[in-house]
C-alpha cells in the first residue's frame, strides 16, 4: 500500500527507483553511470575535479550518491524507498560497520571499506571499479559534512583489538552455542539463527524503520564480512542505530571466538553455486511426500537466488525470500520436487479489518503447458503470456492446501484447476519452510498439465510469498526459467560391450604374434 501512495505522489521516484533497482539487480552497477570521458580516460576526468578534495567530493556524491542519500544527506534520496534496509543516514552518522566501539563514529578506514567493497543484500554497491582510492577518500572526506558529530569528536576512536585467534573446533562452536543462547542472542536471531526470534518482527531502528535481524546462515550476505574475524570484531563493536548491542564487557577474547567461530558455522563452508539443471534422482520406491524422509537426503540438491517481481503493478522491491533449495526424485510413474527456503515468520492471512495487512506463505513451481518445437520457445518467465500458458504446482501455508492452476499472464489471473494429481507436505521449524509436491508423470488433461518423459529437458521456475511482508498475488520473489532432466538409465550394453571389445583386440593381437612368429621361423629355415 505505501508503494502505491509513493507512487500516486510522484512519478519520478518510480522511474528514478526502478533505473536503480534495474542497474543493481543487473550487476551493472554504478558502471552505467560512469560517462564515456571517464571510461575512456579516468585520470583526464580526475584532472577536471577541483583541486580540494572537499569540493571533489561534493561533485562525485552528487553524481554517484545522491539518488539513495539525498541531497542532505539523510538518506531520503528519490531511491531510497526502493530499498531494505533504507540508505544510511549520514545526518545522524549512525554507521553500522565499525572496527569502533558501539556508540562510537568509524574510521575513516571503516568508510572506505563500505565504498569500496559495498553492503551486500542491499542497494549499497561496491565502487572499487569506478572510482578510484582518491576519488573514494574525497567522497568520505565530504560525507562527514552532513553531521556535526565528526567536529565534536574529541579524541580519536580507539579500534576493537581482535586478540589471538581460537581456531575453530567442534569443542569451540560447541562452546559458542552455548554463549549464543546464555547472552540472549536466540530471541532475535533464533534457536538456528535464521532470523525468526521472538522479537523479530518488533525491532525498530534509531529512524523508526523496521529492522530484522541478520540470518546468520546466509554469511555471504553479511554486510561487514562473512568471516570469523569480521563476527568477533561485530560482537564486540555492535550496530549503532540497531537493537544489535555490544558484548565487549560480556566476552574475553576466548569467548569472542568461540561465539564468532559458532556464528560462522551456521553458514556453509562456501557461497552456493546458482544451480542450472535439476537432476531427479531414480527411486524403486514411491516418491515420499514427507519432506524429513530420509530418501530426500540423497537426492542432489541445486540453489537458486530470487529476486522481487518489479515488471508488473504491484511491485516487490523489498522480498525477503532471496533463495530457494530445491531436490527431486521419480520412479516410472511419478515426480515430486521438495522446496528448501527461509522465512522469518510463519505467517498467517489478517482479518478484513486489520490495519496491516498479511498473509498466507505461498510457494509455486512453474512449467510451460506444454513443450514447444524444438524446446527453444518458452512461455514468459513471469506467469506466461497470452500466446503460451503456464502450468503451476502452488502450495499454501496457512490450510497446508496443495492445488493446481493455470495462467496466461500475472495480470490475467489464475484458474485454479477442479481435478489434479497433486498431493504433497509441508513443514515449518526454526525459520525455514520445506515443502514437497509431487505429480504423476503423464495425466489425462494433455493441453493444460505438463507431461513428463526420459531425456526431455522441461523449463522450471520457482515463486515465493512471504506473506508478513504484504507479499500476495503480483508482490512475490521469482526465478527465471531453468530446466530439469530425467537423464535415461544407461543400457548394460555400454558395460558389456567394451570388456567384449578389449578381449577381441587382445585376441587379434595374440592370434597376429602368433602369426608373425610363424612366418620367421619359416624364413629362417628356409
Amino acid at each position: 500500500m505505501q508503494v502505491n501512495k509513493l507512487e500516486n505522489k510522484n512519478t519520478k521516484k518510480i522511474i528514478f527507483g526502478l533505473f536503480g533497482i534495474f542497474l543493481l539487480i543487473s550487476g551493472l552497477g554504478p558502471n552505467l553511470y560512469a560517462d564515456e570521458t571517464e571510461e575512456a580516460s579516468p585520470q583526464k576526468q580526475e584532472d577536471n575535479l577541483p583541486s580540494d578534495d572537499l569540493a571533489a567530493g561534493k561533485i562525485i556524491y552528487e553524481k554517484r550518491c545522491i539518488s539513495c542519500h539525498g541531497n542532505e544527506g539523510d538518506g531520503d534520496g528519490p531511491a531510497a524507498d526502493r530499498f531494505e534496509p533504507k540508505p544510511r543516514s549520514f545526518k545522524k552518522a549512525e554507521f553500522k560497520y565499525r572496527s569502533t566501539p558501539r556508540n562510537e563514529l568509524p574510521t575513516d578506514e571503516d568508510l572506505f571499506r563500505a565504498v569500496t567493497n559495498g553492503l551486500p543484500g542491499t542497494g549499497m554497491p561496491d565502487w572499487a571499479d569506478v572510482l578510484n582510492e582518491k576519488k573514494r577518500r574525497q567522497v568520505i572526506k565530504y560525507i562527514k559534512t552532513f553531521s556535526d558529530k565528526w567536529e565534536k569528536q574529541k579524541e580519536k576512536p580507539q579500534v576493537i583489538t581482535v586478540g589471538e585467534p581460537i581456531p575453530t573446533s567442534a569443542e569451540s562452536i560447541e562452546r559458542g552455542q552455548k554463549q549464543f543462547t546464555a547472552l540472549g542472542c536466540t530471541l532475535c536471531h533464533g534457536t538456528e539463527g535464521r532470523g525468526d526470534g521472538p522479537t523479530s518482527l518488533v525491532l525498530r531502528n534509531h529512524r523508526g524503520d523496521p529492522v530484522f535481524p541478520r540470518n546468520l546462515n546466509k554469511n555471504w550476505l553479511f554486510r561487514g564480512g562473512g568471516d570469523a574475524k569480521d563476527i568477533y570484531k561485530r560482537v564486540n563493536t555492535g550496530l549503532n542505530g540497531t537493537p544489535m548491542p555490544s558484548f565487549a564487557d560480556k566476552l574475553d577474547n576466548e569467548k569472542s571466538w568461540d561465539l564468532a567461530n559458532y556464528v560462522r558455522s551456521l553458514s556453509p563452508p562456501v557461497k552456493p553455486e546458482r544451480g542450472s539443471l535439476i537432476k531427479p534422482l531414480k527411486i524403486e520406491e514411491a516418491v515420499p511426500t514427507d519432506p524429513e524422509d530420509p530418501l530426500w537426503a540423497e537426492a542432489a540438491s541445486s540453489w537458486f537466488p530470487m529476486m522481487g517481481q518489479i515488471s508488473f503493478e504491484e511491485r516487490l522491491f523489498t522480498p525477503t525470500v532471496t533463495d530457494i533449495t530445491v531436490q527431486s526424485i521419480y520412479n516410472e510413474k511419478e515426480i515430486g520436487f521438495k522446496l528448501i527456503w527461509d522465512d522469518r515468520s510463519h505467517s498467517k492471512a489478517s482479518k478484513p479489518s486489520a490495519k496491516m495487512k498479511t498473509y498466507t506463505d505461498q510457494v509455486a513451481i512453474q512449467f510451460p503447458e506444454k513443450l514447444q518445437p524444438g524446446g527453444v520457445k518458452k512461455p514468459y518467465f513471469i506467469m506466461g503470456d497470452e500466446k503460451l500458458g503456464v502450468n503451476l504446482w502452488n502450495w499454501r501455508s496457512e490450510d497446508k492446501h496443495v492445488f493446481e492452476t493455470n495462467a496466461n499472464g500475472i495480470l490475467n489471473g489464475e484458474i485454479e484447476q477442479e481435478k489434479s494429481d497433486l498431493s504433497g507436505e509441508g513443514i515449518f521449524k526454526n525459520g525455514q519452510y520445506q515443502v514437497v509436491i509431487k505429480r504423476s508423470l503423464q495425466t489425462a488433461d494433455k493441453e493444460k498439465d505438463i507431461q513428463f518423459e526420459v531425456g526431455e529437458f522441461y523449463p522450471i521456475a520457482f515463486f515465493a510469498m512471504d506473506g508478513t511482508n504484504g507479499e500476495v498475488g503480483t508482490k512475490r520473489s521469482i526465478t527465471p526459467w531453468y530446466f530439469v532432466l530425467m537423464e535415461p538409465e544407461t543400457p548394460k550394453s555400454v558395460y558389456i560391450f567394451p570388456p567384449i571389445v578389449v578381449l577381441l583386440v587382445f585376441g587379434m593381437e595374440f592370434v597376429l604374434v602368433k602369426i608373425l612368429k610363424k612366418n620367421r621361423k619359416a624364413s629362417g629355415s628356409s
